[in-house]
């Protein structure tokens, strides 16, 4: 509401959207009781109109359609996870085409849907930003609830009226509506994620006598080239990188450093695409480099070995929130023709730290010598 308001101040647009009527009229209400008679609030047309020209207006989003027509520097869209996706794809994202604005989704999670995919795709987008925020900051430790406060909790909630919503509230509906949690769905991939993205910062040093092993997932312009490393002897994770933008060359030199600095001994590598030059040169330059080729039938087991050391808690992984954010969106489909599992990211996610993991346990699952023998690389 202040964001809307200060942009009504200056002269600017704010388009305000909810999923019903009712949940539109609580926003124009608690607006116009904080505007204090400084602006010209209207009923029938749902809108509030500012000295300065500024203007908000007030829309259910229903029916998508009843925002057509408008225009406006800022779109918020209030209880997000309910409006129908249509209405921010098809409608209310066009208009702010001509202003270049910009816009907020606020609400509960309420399942995977588009509002938890615009929040993942936030990470990515040099333009954008996502917050998690509880109610009251806690954490569910071996079925026990701890405060764990939050910067951005609500100041005025007892912890103990949280405490009996956990006792008296089945744990998925918690986690939803007071940890403000994305639930998974069926379709989920990687499942106890949060019990594996526990492996401490460490240093080359501490595994100066470990085997280690990294898997490379390439990319340059719209996907990420990610390279995962790992010690065999602890099973965990010690180093992620992912990046983008930057050409082969430069790709090869940060590759050759991460490599020199942990002593990794096998190298797995996807070899699609661009992937088989590069390891061909990458060969040549004499890094124990090992080419595997992701199609149908190698996918899925690729994949598959990797949710299971999930599952199992074989392995600990490094808590970056990009790499987490890809392994919750993973997605599997079964193909209706072949009967296959089909395993991607959703479409405008990414996947690529996924996949330079799944490729360091295969190489860690393998025996060092079939990872490094010359003939392989002549």
């Amino acid at each position: 509401m202040a964001i809307a308001v200060e942009d009504a101040i200056q002269g600017l647009t704010t388009l305000w959207g909810a999923p019903t009527y009712d949940q539109v009229r609580i926003g124009w209400n608690e607006t116009k009781q904080a505007a204090g008679g400084i602006a010209q609030f209207t009923m029938q047309r749902m809108t509030a109109e500012f000295p300065s020209g500024g203007l908000i207006i007030y829309r259910s989003l229903d029916d998508p359609d009843n925002a057509r027509g408008h225009t406006a520097d800022r779109v918020i869209f209030d209880e997000a996870g309910s409006i129908k996706p249509e209405a921010w794809y098809e409608v209310v994202r066009p208009m702010l085409i001509d202003t270049n604005g910009g816009a907020w989704f606020l609400g509960t999670p309420t399942g995977r849907n588009y509002f938890w995919k615009e929040h993942r795709a936030a990470l990515d987008r040099h333009d954008s930003i996502s917050w998690q925020v509880p109610t009251l900051g806690c954490e569910v430790v071996d079925g026990r609830l701890i405060r764990k406060p939050h910067a951005m909790e609500n100041p005025d909630i007892r912890f103990a009226e949280i405490r009996h919503i956990f006792d008296t509230t089945p744990a998925d509906i918690f986690r939803q509506e007071i940890l403000a949690e994305f639930l998974e769905h069926e379709g989920t991939v990687f499942r106890n994620i949060l019990a594996c993205i526990n492996a401490p910062e460490t240093t080359p040093k501490e595994h100066e006598e470990h085997e280690k092993v990294a898997g490379i997932d390439w990319g340059k312009h719209n996907d990420f080239t990610a390279i995962s490393i790992g010690c065999k002897r602890c099973q965990r994770e010690v180093k992620l990188v992912r990046f983008n933008q930057i050409d082969y060359a430069y790709q090869r030199q940060v590759l050759a450093g991460l490599m020199e600095d942990w002593s990794v001994q096998a190298i797995l590598a996807e070899s699609n695409a661009m992937g088989e030059p590069i390891i061909e040169q990458l060969q040549r330059e004499g890094l124990p480099v090992c080419g595997f080729a992701t199609t149908a039938t190698s996918k899925p087991p690729l994949i598959e070995n990797m949710a299971l050391a999930f599952e199992r808690e074989e392995w600990q992984f490094l808590n970056i929130p990009e790499a987490t954010g890809e392994l919750e969106a993973y997605e599997r489909k079964v193909s209706p023709t072949t009967g296959r599992s089909q395993y991607n990211a959703p479409d405008g996610l990414h996947d690529d730290t996924v996949i330079a993991r799944a490729l360091m346990l295969r190489a860690a699952g393998m025996q060092l010598e079939l990872l490094t023998m010359p003939s392989l690389y002549d």
